[in-house]
């Protein structure tokens, strides 16, 4: 399974943002290159969004959360939201801790929306293991 992580990131958090996301790229991107969960799912494409945004921004619909299951092309694009003020007062540890959450999140959801042939209990394991249980 190909594994990507980018992000819709306040650039308050930037800098934080790049040394967890590196760290959770790191620990994934080779080891679910080298596994399968079944024949619907091929690409988990995260980007959390990470955002200090005003009120009137939000209400506008500005970085809204996507939960996109693409069944031709077996691929996802997950853009779930982290708590910014955690995120940004945090230690390392836990902003890897809040980025595999949001990663979690967006393979329960998928949990439920490829039925057919994905093992979304295997890959959640699997990332709890990578990152001791969470």
């Amino acid at each position: 399974m190909r594994f990507f992580i980018s992000g819709e990131i306040d650039w308050t958090v930037d800098k934080e943002f790049q040394r967890a996301s590196l760290a959770v790229r790191n620990t994934l991107e080779e080891f679910l290159n080298q596994r399968d969960y079944g024949s619907e799912l091929k690409e988990l494409n995260i980007f959390p969004i990470i955002e200090n945004a005003p009120r009137e921004m939000i209400e506008q619909g500005w970085h809204k959360e996507r939960k996109l299951f693409k069944r031709s092309s077996k691929s996802s694009d997950f853009r779930l939201k982290i708590d910014y003020h955690a995120f940004l007062n945090g230690s390392d540890s836990d902003r890897v801790n809040l980025i595999v959450k949001n990663i979690l999140t967006a393979v329960e959801i998928l949990g439920i929306r490829a039925k057919k042939d994905f093992d979304h209990e295997r890959l959640k394991q699997d990332i709890l293991n990578c990152f001791d249980k969470v």
